[in-house]
């Protein structure tokens, strides 16, 4: 048989209980009996449907973020938990690495601890002498192989670990993150005796790391793992560049909260993204307490003309995820969320009546704030939707569900326009606007109807923020309205790679005429030491005596700045003497609060440092100009 592990339509529970009373009453069934008694608790599916094959003979790298449902797959293949549903067939004897930590004692020396794992798998003393002096050599202990392995460092044991597990030519191996705690030379060394498993004694191996560059050099094939499930699977260099894909996107946001942060009135640093996104709460609800008939729902989309900005996959894995930032709100006796099932080749989760104490269906979607203000969003809800009943979408809007509309009933996407409602200052009103077990929070229809929407303070930034704010200060008769980072296309980025073409665009506004000015931009590490500084005069831009509001362009094309992540300030001086070390007098500065990043080509290993600048080689008659902005570009082609 050419298979050496066989996956179909694995699925993994947990139940997520919000008391431990639950958990008992649930556990050993007593609550079926206390009618009065609701168990509260959340299904969560940490895999659901997943199907892979994997040959014998191959390395196969599984990457993924934090969360994904890499151990969890990894622990199911070993045999250390059960799966919840699917099948899961396994030829071969298997040998893992899964935890830093486990399968030594730790009051045994490094060669105790050698030869109680090679006896434990039925080898004789003879066979333990000749693999004992084998995996000293490899591991390179030898210093230390006499000592207890409780004070070896994390690479150490890590050594040790693999050393032991690979002598014994398992015919399937698995390493879950292990090998991280190792140096590049050991990494290097792994590599290779991994190869020389596989193409001498036929073994498979599964490889899961953070580190996409571990993978490329072990492996020669990898799946991307997100959310309990597989969504790509190719080749260790295209993973690698959806698997980065995905991390710059990320770094996007990231970026883009901690400029956020920093202009905001009290000026903390900025720990999480809560500050750069909105989350909109909203609901299925019908006429009735609960609903009558099974509406069956499988994907809530949130979209402009360009991209999906926040999606859930209803019924898939995760969906509902306590710390991801786009799920539905389900527990046991709350909602009207019914569990995730299969309806032909797609999950899907029932909006039913589960007799939940709020009597609706939920759910969350975050937008970042820049996007706001966009004209095109579009909310999307997929499902099958029970003909003799109406279900409604309901946004939380000041204390209060406001209709945004109904869904379709013919099976198709049902599109709700949302930019004119999260702009508009009034909305109608759900005719059961708030949970019924808090009636003395309910407010009455012409109430809310009179509230305006306030601005967010993140959106005002007007000449008495700006001074009063703790990261912006100057006398304020000019003041920088906005920054904008762009690329080539005029786009609004945060991640660019070395040789891009990066634009800062700065909105200027006076409401006095100012003679002159001085613009000046200072990008500095995030440590805060200076990278670069540049400035003009307002007569280089013919904006003496100005007065209203302009765009002034700075543009580094091509951008020299090395890898790193990288902070600007952004001020307009009155006047700017390079002869003094003291700060001029200022209208307006943006003290460190614009931030991008910038990366190498994903298949350059070697660092060439914080700057990429030009320089020529000589030698007698023979001159050679070095730009490696322009070697960086023909890698990127490669």
């Amino acid at each position: 048989m050419d298979t050496a592990i066989k996956i179909n339509d694995l699925g993994k529970l947990y139940k997520l209980y919000h008391k431990p009373v639950d958990k008992i009453l649930d556990v050993f069934g007593i609550n079926k009996f206390m009618v009065w008694k609701k168990t509260n608790y959340q299904e969560f599916w940490a895999l659901r449907g997943l199907n892979l094959e994997v040959k014998k003979g191959e390395r196969v790298g599984i990457v993924g973020r934090n969360g994904a449902g890499k151990s969890t797959l990894l622990k199911i293949i070993s045999g250390n938990i059960n799966p919840t549903e699917g099948s899961v067939q396994v030829n071969g004897k298997v040998q893992a690495l899964m935890e830093l930590g486990t399968g030594f004692h730790p009051d045994f020396t490094g060669r105790e601890n050698i030869k109680a794992s090679l006896s434990y798998n039925n080898l004789s003393m003879k066979q333990i002498k000749l693999l004992e002096e084998e995996i000293i050599d490899f591991t390179e202990l030898e210093e230390f192989i006499d000592q207890p392995v409780k004070i070896y460092s994390a690479g150490m044991y890590a050594r040790l670990a693999f050393a032991v597990a690979t002598v014994l030519e398992p015919e399937i191996l698995i390493i879950d993150e292990i090998l991280g705690a190792g140096d590049a030379s050991f990494a290097m060394k792994s590599a290779q005796r991994m190869k020389k498993l596989t193409q001498e004694t036929g073994a498979t191996v599964l490889f899961v790391s953070h580190s996409i560059e571990s993978v490329i050099d072990m492996c020669d094939r990898a799946i991307l793992l997100n959310r309990g499930k597989i969504t790509h699977d190719a080749d260790p260099l295209t993973i690698s560049k959806i698997y980065n894909s995905m991390i710059r996107a990320e770094d996007e946001l990231l970026l883009r909260a901690k400029e956020s942060r920093l202009r905001k009135k009290d000026y903390r640093a900025l720990h999480s993204l809560s500050e750069t996104v909105k989350p909109l709460l909203m609901r299925l609800k019908t006429e009735s307490d609960h609903p009558k008939s099974k509406h069956f729902i499988s994907k809530i989309a949130l979209s402009n003309k360009q991209d999906i900005i926040a999606q859930i996959d209803v019924g898939a894995p995760a969906d509902n995820d306590l710390n991801a930032p786009n799920r539905i709100i389900d527990g046991i006796g709350l909602m009207d969320w019914g569990t995730s099932i299969k309806r032909g080749n797609h999950y899907c989760r029932p909006f039913q009546n589960e007799n939940g104490l709020y009597c609706h269906a939920p759910f969350q979607l975050c937008i970042p704030v820049y996007l706001l203000d966009s004209d095109d969003l579009v909310l999307q809800i997929e499902g099958e939707i029970s003909d003799d009943e109406t279900v409604y979408v309901e946004y939380w809007k000041d204390d209060q569900y406001v209709r945004l509309a109904a869904l379709n009933h013919s099976g198709s996407m049902t599109e709700i326009m949302l930019s004119e409602v999260l702009m508009d200052k009034k909305l109608p009103v759900s005719s059961d606007d708030v949970p019924k077990s808090n009636p003395a929070s309910q407010k009455t229809v012409e109430t809310l109807a009179s509230v305006d929407v306030e601005q967010s303070e993140e959106n005002k930034y007007d000449i008495d923020s700006l001074k009063k704010n703790l990261s912006v200060y100057g006398t304020g008769e000019m003041i920088i309205s906005k920054v904008e980072v762009l690329d080539r296309n005029q786009q609004s980025k945060r991640v660019f790679f070395i040789g891009e073409e990066m634009t800062f665009a700065l909105t200027l506004t006076s409401t006095v005429s100012i003679p002159s000015f001085y613009l000046v931009a200072s990008i500095l590490l995030t440590d805060g030491r200076p990278m670069g500084q540049v400035y003009c005069s307002s007569r280089d831009l013919g904006l003496d005596h100005f007065v209203g509001e302009t765009t002034v362009q700075l543009t580094y094309s091509p951008l020299r700045f090395g890898a790193g992540e990288y902070m600007v300030s952004i001020g307009v001086f009155k006047s700017y003497n390079l002869m003094s070390e003291n700060e001029d007098e200022s209208y307006c500065v943006l003290d460190r609060a614009v931030f991008f990043k910038v990366q190498q080509p994903e298949t350059m290993k070697k660092g060439i440092g914080y700057l990429a600048n030009a320089c020529t080689w000589k030698h007698r008659q023979m001159e050679y100009v070095y730009d490696p902005i322009n070697h960086l570009k023909e890698e990127a082609k490669t």
